[in-house]
């Protein structure tokens, strides 16, 4: 079972305030059965210092891999705030899924800026992978643009748990636009209880869901491989 939207960095955004709340996150993820987790940290190009998140990202996870000893392979990625242009970042490949060319790319509210299909279509020719991340918050009809490019999503776990929208969840994952599934947990409060339920509407589909999603992860690194 993988989450492939978590916010468990000690301290590397407001997913976590402190390796303790950390630690309980990887707990409830155990205790709903997750094998593995991808630690998905938020990075605003247009207001961070790519260098900067890059060390806070790396300290981060080094201080929570020195006191994890569990069974979930923990991998290191990042939620990147997208704009246009930013496949022009320097050293962009460093938001990947550590040992993939994965992506996991945030719109900005409303889903659509200017030429931003432009901007995905060059990264996907630079051999990255746009991820969409939480598809479940936008205009499907935006959403559905951005199928067309070629680009593929991530849905939420409490947007499926919602009765609303979840007709039309279900068809992109049906269909293979869709390909993974997330808690997108933010401290504690809420856990993993979305992530069952989530699991559980879909059946088998989540089964189908996490073999999707294992192979866009194929040759990634976790954290405990160094």
């Amino acid at each position: 079972m993988i989450d492939f939207h978590a916010h468990i960095l000690p301290g590397a955004d407001h997913g976590s305030d402190g390796l303790e709340t950390s630690l309980r996150q990887l707990a409830l993820a155990e205790e709903a059965g997750v094998d593995t987790i991808v630690a998905t940290p938020h990075f605003y190009p247009q207001s961070d210092s790519f260098s900067e998140f890059l060390r806070r990202r790396e300290r981060t996870a080094s201080e929570l891999i020195n006191r994890y000893s569990g069974p979930i392979r923990i991998l290191l990625g990042a939620e990147v705030h997208m704009c246009v242009g930013l496949d022009h970042l320097p050293g962009i490949e460093e938001l990947c899924v550590s040992g993939t060319g994965v992506i996991l790319s945030e719109l900005t509210f409303h889903g659509y800026a200017g030429n931003m299909g432009e901007t995905f279509d060059r990264m996907q020719d630079d051999g990255l992978i746009p991820i969409l991340a939480h598809v479940d918050r936008y205009d499907p009809n935006v959403i559905e643009n951005y199928f067309s490019l070629g680009v593929q999503g991530q849905v939420n776990a409490d947007a499926l748990v919602r009765h609303f929208g979840r007709k039309h969840l279900l068809n992109w994952i049906d269909d293979g636009w869709v390909v993974a599934l997330g808690s997108d947990i933010h401290m504690t409060n809420v856990g993993y209880g979305p992530y069952r339920k989530a699991r559980a509407v879909l059946g088998g589909r989540a089964d189908r869901l996490d073999e999707e999603t294992a192979k866009l992860l194929q040759g990634a690194r976790a954290l405990a491989d160094g």
